[in-house]
């Protein structure tokens, strides 16, 4: 199988979880930082998942608690199976692709047209690790270990160049300016610390277009 990574907008998608542990749970909690509208079915729902749904997810998160029909696929974009039982998930996976239907089946690439990749989030700033399936394990410590390197101000950062990127583009005409004003404003950033004040941005930029 050939996994391609690529970036969709699922904002206002609706996601079809099958599925009340722990592992549906994990999938609920990356999934609903993407502005999807999840429904979740399942016979048995750990009380986790009820907790995201009364705190800040009640509109996105929509919980049915009963067993899975086919008929639960109609409605949805995308569907995650992650029951514990191997015969369902595949059933699951079978209905999706007859019905041309993203769908990923939990432990289970090869029931699977897409898979979860390992994520870091930081704002806009969105990394995605993944081993083709084959070692979620090692997945994670590859996270573990990028996270390290990673801090949390970059997603404020990325912010503050998006903010001023089409001030640039209009009023610093010439390519290799602009590419030292992203660099040093990056740069500023990183010796910071943190994001960047408005004042600074516009002494980085004036000082430069001066040269």
């Amino acid at each position: 199988m050939a996994f391609f990574p690529f970036y969709m907008d699922i904002s206002d998608k609706v996601c079809l979880i099958v599925g009340g542990g722990k592992i549906a749970l994990h999938k609920v909690k990356v999934l609903l930082q993407f502005n999807i509208k999840i429904h979740l079915v399942a016979p048995e729902i750990c009380k986790e998942i009820y907790t995201l749904k009364n705190s800040a997810y009640e509109t996105d998160l929509n919980i049915i608690k009963r067993e899975f029909c086919q008929e639960d696929i109609l409605q949805a974009d995308i569907v995650i199976a992650a029951t514990d039982n191997h015969e369902l998930n595949r059933y699951i996976a079978n209905l999706c692709k007859n019905n041309n239907k993203l769908v990923n089946v939990v432990d289970d690439k090869e029931q699977s047209n897409f898979i979860f990749p390992a994520i870091i989030k930081k704002k806009d700033l969105l990394l995605t690790i993944s081993t083709g399936g084959k070692s979620p394990m090692f997945t994670v410590v590859i996270k573990e270990e990028l996270e390290k390197h990673i801090p949390e101000y970059y997603g404020d950062l990325i912010d503050i160049l998006g903010e001023v990127r089409e001030y640039i583009k209009e009023f610093v005409p010439d390519g290799n300016m602009r590419k030292k004003i992203y660099m040093k404003l990056i740069a500023c950033g990183k010796e910071a610390g943190r994001g960047l004040e408005q004042k600074e941005i516009e002494e980085i930029i004036g000082g430069l277009k001066e040269l």
